[in-house]
Formats: structure tokens, C-alpha cells, sequence
């Protein structure tokens, strides 16, 4: 099982390494996606779920990224700490976060987990997309958001508030 929700917290620049070694599109040579990370971080869109000395998991979110409204463009959780909740606490904080009313993400047909992890958080399937990925359609779900915080200065309060609700 994992920690306790003072294990997010917004990603550094001394993270980037950690990150990159968690992305299977890294690790197969996807630059574009090397660059993409350390944008991310140096915005101060994306936040890590860490474990005692290492990072094992992170989520991209993307502010009014999507018709005006905040975006989870990536979830990544190690292989090694799949199926322990991690996903499930990354999402939860999202929700927490200061931002849109709404938050959309998507995943394709194909990725089981993942839409199994959003429907088991409450998250509604908005529709679908033909396309992009030939025979493997892009479905888009979003949830609303409970308890906005603001990461600089309220987070404990909002975790907390996101820990009693679940």
C-alpha cells in the first residue's frame, strides 16, 4: 500500500532524471517526449508521488489546456508499483488542486487500466475520438473538482480534505 498523501508534492528539477526513467516513450528514444517532461516541471505542471528515496509515480496537468478547462496529459506509474494505489492518489490530488471547475484527461480504448482506474474514481466518460490511433479510439472522461487548493500555500488542508472524502 502506499504512504501517506504527504508523498505528492510538485515536481523539481532534480526529479527530471527520475521522471524520464519512468516513461516508456523515454526509454525508447522519444526526445520530443524529453523535452515535453522538462517543460512540464519547469512550469510547475506536473507533481510526483515519491516513495522513501525515489520517485514512483507522476501527473501531468495542463491548466485550461482543453476547451478552457485543466487537462491530465499524463499519469505514469512505475511497473513495479502498479495495482498499489498510486494512480488512485495522483488523481485524487488532482482534483485537489486550484483550477477549472472541470477536469478532463483521456486514455485510449485499448488501455484497460486506465479506464478502469477513472471509472472507479467517478470519473465520466465525455466521448470519444476517431483517428488518431488507427483502430484504437481516444475516449475522454472528466470529473468535477471538490476541494480546489493552491499548492504554494494550502496543501495540507486540501489533501487532508481530499483524505476524508474517500
Amino acid at each position: 500500500m502506499i504512504g501517506p498523501a504527504e508523498d505528492i508534492r510538485r515536481a523539481i528539477l532534480d526529479d527530471i532524471e527520475d521522471l524520464l526513467a519512468l516513461d516508456h516513450r523515454v526509454t525508447a528514444g522519444d526526445m520530443q517526449r524529453v523535452s515535453d517532461i522538462r517543460d512540464h516541471v519547469e512550469n510547475g505542471h506536473c507533481h510526483v508521488h515519491s516513495e522513501s528515496d525515489h520517485l514512483d509515480g507522476y501527473v501531468v496537468v495542463l491548466p485550461r489546456h482543453f476547451l478552457g478547462r485543466d487537462f491530465v496529459d499524463l499519469l505514469i506509474v512505475a511497473p513495479s508499483a502498479r495495482r498499489c494505489g498510486i494512480g488512485r492518489k495522483l488523481l485524487g490530488a488532482v482534483l485537489g488542486m486550484e483550477g477549472t471547475s472541470q477536469v478532463f484527461t483521456s486514455s485510449n480504448r485499448s488501455n484497460t487500466p486506465m479506464r478502469g482506474l477513472l471509472r472507479q474514481q467517478g470519473w465520466q466518460l465525455s466521448g470519444e475520438l476517431d483517428g488518431l490511433d488507427a483502430g484504437d479510439p481516444e475516449m475522454f472522461f472528466f470529473a468535477w473538482r471538490t476541494a480546489p487548493m493552491n499548492w504554494d500555500t494550502g496543501r495540507d488542508q486540501a489533501i487532508n480534505t481530499v483524505r476524508t472524502e474517500r
